[in-house]
């Protein structure tokens, strides 16, 4: 009896040691299309962990398949699902470096730039040195890819890209800016002008250089640059405060011009 159930222990801590260490590890079938949907089946149920070794059993295991290449694209995009974006970068590179004919390169390119941008710290002011690179692989796809249906997509991605680095630096030039650091500031205002001319931060730049300057007082740089402002943005809706400022320039050199010709006579 105590042989019996010694042997009932021992198969019952074996169940329990395998259910313990995450469930049944993907089998490994007879065919590469038999892995690929067994591992699919996986993908579109979101269980991405087991998803990822079925793909990986379809690769290794049938490297010489038709369908190696489609699961290369799968296993990298249950990376990307289980926000795992570094090793989906990995394996998304590696689909263009081993299978650059496959139908699923051009795509596979484009993710690599999604990779990079999900990965990057969501608040502006963190470090977002992830989302330069994602502007340059996401460039790299538009250049190498014109025709690709994924163009749109890219060119909004790298918008949104840009204008998030060209806040980045408009808010340290804002915060010089409120320390009445001025000239510092406008480092960082000119910069935007300069690197995100087509971004929704250049003309806020631009008006705050040039309100920077009316507050020291350089009036006729400050009327030089609200009047470039208004070539530049003519509807803009900070055209209103342009106007008063340029207002408050005239007013001011009426004034002196007044005072100095009183002196004059004097």
């Amino acid at each position: 009896m105590k042989k019996y159930l010694f042997s009932f222990a021992l198969m019952f801590l074996g169940v329990v040691y395998l259910t313990g260490c995450g469930g049944k590890s993907v089998l490994l079938l007879p065919s590469a299309d038999m892995q690929f949907e067994a591992a699919k089946k996986e993908y579109d149920k979101k269980h991405y962990l087991k998803a990822i070794e079925g793909f990986q059993k379809t690769i290794f295991n049938f490297p010489g398949a038709t369908v190696v290449d489609t699961a290369q694209y799968y296993l990298a995009m249950s990376y990307f699902q289980n926000e795992e974006f570094e090793l989906a970068s990995v394996e998304f590179n590696r689909l263009m470096l081993n299978y650059p004919r496959s139908d699923f390169a051009d795509e596979a390119q484009y993710m690599v730039g999604i990779c990079y941008t999900e990965s990057t710290p969501g608040h502006y002011a963190l470090d977002q040195q992830d989302l330069r690179k994602a502007i340059t692989a996401l460039e790299d796809f538009l250049v190498d890819n014109p025709d690709s249906p994924l163009v749109p997509e890219a060119k909004d991605r790298i918008k949104e890209a840009r204008n998030k680095l060209a806040r980045k630096a408009y808010e340290n030039g804002i915060t010089y800016f409120k320390m009445y650091s001025y000239e510092a500031s406008r480092v960082y205002f000119q910069h935007v002008i300069d690197e995100y001319t087509d971004t929704d931060y250049a003309p806020e730049a631009l008006f705050k250089y040039a309100e920077s300057l009316y507050k020291e007082k350089k009036y006729t740089e400050a009327d030089e640059k609200f009047h470039q402002f208004l070539g530049v943005y003519p509807v803009h809706p900070l055209k209103d405060k342009v106007d008063g400022y340029l207002r408050k320039i005239a007013d001011s050199n009426i004034r002196d011009k007044e005072e100095n010709a009183a002196a004059a006579t004097d």
